[in-house]
């Protein structure tokens, strides 16, 4: 497996003891998207459960696309779609710098995880540039997919 091709969903999150640790508001972080990212656009939607997500689309300063969703439930998330480690440590580094109250407070884990049954909390570092955050992606995901 090539490590840097790999794509994959992140999922990022508050820890279990501060869930609503990022105060994250929908409109806020709409716009604090549109104030990090050179073209962006949101919509925020609500389904049938009436859960409400606000979907997004960013382009980095590269020209990378990021698309995903933001939510409020039992704990502040963020899911990143289809991304490379290089990708998702770009907007990693982004929501932790620029919007998460705490750079300790971003914990992740993958669709290869969750689909293993691995629950396991990983540690965005709080921390370094946005290579040092993927390195700790890839470490993560060399363990999931072993």
């Amino acid at each position: 497996m090539n490590i840097d091709e790999y794509q994959t969903t992140f999922l990022l999150y508050a820890p279990a003891k501060n869930p609503q640790g990022w105060a994250l508001d929908l409109g806020t972080f709409g716009e604090a998207l549109r104030e990090g990212f050179p073209e962006v656009g949101y919509q925020t939607r609500q389904n049938d459960e009436g859960e409400v997500r606000l979907s997004f689309s960013a382009v980095t300063d590269s020209g990378i696309e990021i698309t995903g969703f933001a939510k409020i439930e039992a704990r502040d998330t963020v899911l990143i779609a289809d991304a490379s480690v290089d990708e998702a440590a770009t907007f990693i580094a982004w929501l932790r710098d620029a919007y998460v109250p705490s750079p300790d407070l971003v914990r992740f884990t993958t669709e290869a995880a969750f689909e293993r049954g691995i629950d396991s909390d990983w540690r965005v570092p709080a921390t370094g540039d946005r290579g040092r955050i993927a390195d700790e992606l890839k470490q993560h995901i060399h363990v999931v997919e072993g």
